[in-house]
């Protein structure tokens, strides 16, 4: 498995809890950067008017995320009281068998989600001029 992978996922916070889930994410994000030094980007963007929250990851390969889902899974158990819902997950670049099996337990069939496992063309910069 080899290329890039990028995640990106929506999410609702439920109302009155935006404060909480500004914390949460801040920490999570600080806990990210600390553990997982392969990452080459995960940020969050909030809209406190909408209460939506978007994540966006760009990892070297896949086995980036298989690594981030593992490291994750008992953080995100006891954290998530201020999210209302996930409203679109995004996949780009083919996921491994070990990224796929991972997924499976998050998988929700209510959540659409959109897979495009082939890059076509474009680069990655690891440094901005």
């Amino acid at each position: 498995m080899s290329g890039t992978f990028v995640y990106v996922g929506n999410w609702t916070i439920k109302e009155g809890r935006v404060g909480e889930a500004r914390k949460y994410l801040s920490e999570h994000a600080e806990f990210i950067e600390a553990n997982e030094p392969r990452l080459i980007s995960f940020n969050f963007y909030i809209d406190d008017a909408t209460g939506r929250v978007t994540c966006v990851q760009v990892h070297p390969d896949a086995d980036s995320m298989a690594t981030h889902m593992e490291l994750i899974s008992k953080h995100l158990a006891n954290g998530l009281d201020w999210m209302e819902a996930i409203e679109l997950e995004q996949y780009y670049g083919e996921k491994s068998q070990r990224l796929s099996e991972l997924l499976e337990p998050w998988s929700d069939p209510v959540v659409p989600e959109r897979y495009l496992p082939e890059r076509l063309a474009g680069f990655t910069r690891s440094t901005v001029h």
